[in-house]
Order: C-alpha cells, then structure tokens, then sequence
C-alpha cells in the first residue's frame, strides 16, 4: 500500500470537491424540473441521508484501522467471499470513473464542441487523470488544494456578476410540494454526488488524523452549497428555463456580462467544470487503481493505470447520448449506488459484530 499521507484540511478540500463540484452543473436543473420553487429545499433532505451513511462508513473504518474497504472485506469475510465482495466494489469505482468520463465526454460535445468525437475528449482528459494517479494521492491532494481555490473564487465573481438578473417573482408559488413525490422523483440524488463518496473508505488510510470531523463538515458545506446553487440558478433563470437546460449554471455564466468588459464567460465556467471533474475523476480513478493493486497484490501502479485508460475510455461509449445518461441516472443510480455505500458495509458490520460476539463467548471459561 502506498506510504503517502494527506492532511485533515487536503481531506477535506477532496471530499468537497467530489461532492460539489460537477454537482453544481448536472443537479440543479433535475431537481427544478420536479421541485419546482422548492427545489433548493432537497439537497439538505440528501445531505442528512448522506451524513447517516458516513457515519457507517466511519464505523467500520474505525473497527480497522488503517484498512481501506477492499482490506476490511477480506479481513471480515475471508479471502473468497471477500475477495469477491472487493472486486465488486473495484468495479463500481471503474463504473464511476466510467460514468464522469462520459459526462466531460457530453460536456464539451454539447456545449464547446460538437463535431469533435467522444474517444478524444475520454482519451486526452484520462491521460491527464492517469498522470495524476501514478504520481499517487498526495499529488491530487496537492492539485486539488489550488484547483478547490480557484474554483471558488471564479464561483463567486460570476454569482455576483448574475445578480443583476435575480428576480424575486420566481419564487412565487413557493412551499407547495408534495414531499413523497418529491422524495421519490429525487432520489438520484441520495446516489449522486452523497453515496458516491464511498469511494473515500479507500482514501481513511492516508488521513493523519480527525477524519470523522473532516468527513462530516465536508458533506455538510457540499449540502449548503448545492442548496444555495439551486436557490441561486431559481432566482436567476426561474423554473421554466432552469428545468429545460442541461447545464442551467452554464447557460447563467452565458449570460452574464458588465458593460463591454465582461462577456461570455461561458468558457470560465467549462474550465472550472473541467477542473472539478479532473479532483472527481482522478480519485475514483485512483481508488479503482489502488484496488486492483491491494486485491492482486500488484506493487506497481503504473501499467494498471495504463489499462485502466482503455477499458474506461471504451466503457464510456456505451450510451448513445446525453439523454439516455440522464435517463439511467434518474431511474438507476440511486438503487445501484445504494449496494455498496449501504447494504454490504451494514453486512459487513453486522458480520464482525457476529464474530466479535462468537469469539467473546468462547474464551469465556467454563462455568
């Protein structure tokens, strides 16, 4: 295993900005399409959902210390079954590295250029990503601090700048949801971006110290975050148009303008969106990395890596389009996601409890 190390704060900028930064663009719009008004409202239901799920997931890490996800399945359920249960979870790490790799993929094709073949957006962004990864997690942990920086800066002059179109009558209408629909019409995004950060029980190892607070804060700035970006995208475009775009946080940044000097900054917006998807991309990508190699016990990275380009860049081509991405993420994703971030760390737990208990009782002595 890797001897590198990250610090609370590098953790914490990680796990913020897998949470919040490509969901900035692909949730607000989904979420107004059903929630209408009151869409700002459901990112801190997923939040809370998201905060009880991590505190599983800190419960088990914290039965083994030190242990990624793929140690602790064979450590608890024995080399077969749990060697099993770890190559699943290396393939959902592969499965959303193939799944962000598509949605750069849909990005720049339909917003920047659209005569440009998918295969060259996935090949050259996974190269870059693949660099990263073989150069290890305090590399990314290092690109992630400047990039989370520059990120928020340019978030905060655009929100500013866009505050001239805010118009409070669209919100009118407000607080009249039916809140089962809601929930069940939303519950993507309990999978996508809250469960996904399962991936970080790969990531405990290398965190000096604190990751329980670190994990925690970091899911609730992502929550207030996502809420006040919805909240914003309603303010700014209303429901009618926020609901139609794709990338409604794009269509503001289109928008927006100061005069003669400040036009167009459509093309900010894709950079910074390309740097929050470089931080996601990179430690799914990382994380399936250093599963293969702990499973297989490989000591080298650098050719898994390599390979991984391949079946990830062909793996990405299997939607035809944008819309039918969305489709299976609105129908599928929360219950596929919600295998491996709930059901097989609760059996994991539920498995070492039996143990623990069984061994307690035979070194009992007899009465």
């Amino acid at each position: 295993m890797e001897s590198s190390k990250i610090t609370v704060w590098q953790f914490f900028v990680l796990t913020l900005s897998f949470l919040a930064g490509t969901s900035f663009f692909f949730i607000p719009g989904g979420l107004i399409a059903v929630a209408k008004q009151d869409a700002w409202i459901i990112p801190f239901w997923a939040g809370a959902a998201g905060i009880a799920a991590a505190l599983i997931w800190i419960r088990l890490a914290r039965q083994y210390p030190g242990m990624s996800i793929i140690h602790i399945c064979m450590k608890v359920a024995g080399k077969p079954i749990g060697g099993l249960l770890a190559f699943l979870y290396i393939t959902y790490f592969i499965q959303l590295s193939v799944f962000i790799t598509r949605n750069v993929g849909d990005f720049m094709k339909q917003t920047m250029m659209p005569i440009t073949p998918l295969t060259v957006f996935h090949s050259m962004f996974l190269v870059i990503t693949a660099y990263a990864v073989i150069k290890g997690i305090e590399t990314i942990a290092r690109s992630s601090e400047l990039l989370f920086i520059i990120m928020a800066l340019t978030f905060v002059l655009i929100f500013c700048m866009a505050l001239a179109q805010w118009d409070w009558n669209h919100f009118q209408g407000s607080f009249r949801m039916n809140v089962w629909e809601s929930l069940v019409e939303t519950r993507n995004i309990f999978g996508f971006p809250f469960l996904e950060s399962l991936v970080f029980l790969m990531l405990f190892p290398f965190v000096q110290a604190k990751v329980k607070r670190s994990f925690i804060w970091a899911i609730i700035m992502a929550t207030a975050l996502l809420s006040l970006t919805t909240f914003f995208t309603i303010g700014v475009l209303g429901v009618t148009r926020a609901s139609h775009d794709t990338y409604p946080l794009f269509v503001i940044a289109q928008e927006v303008h100061v005069g003669t000097f400040f036009e167009h900054l459509e093309s900010t917006i894709a950079l910074i969106l390309l740097a929050a998807i470089f931080i996601k991309l990179s430690i799914a990508y990382y994380c399936s990395v250093l599963g293969l190699c702990q499973l297989f016990r490989i000591s080298s990275r650098f050719w898994v890596t390599i390979a991984l380009i391949l079946l990830i860049s062909g793996l990405a081509l299997g939607y035809d389009n944008v819309v039918e991405n969305i489709e299976f993420s609105q129908r599928y994703d929360f219950e596929y996601t919600l295998l491996y971030s709930i059901f097989i760390p609760c059996l994991l737990l539920l498995v070492s409890w039996i143990r623990k208990g069984w061994g307690k009782r035979r070194e009992e002595p007899a009465s």
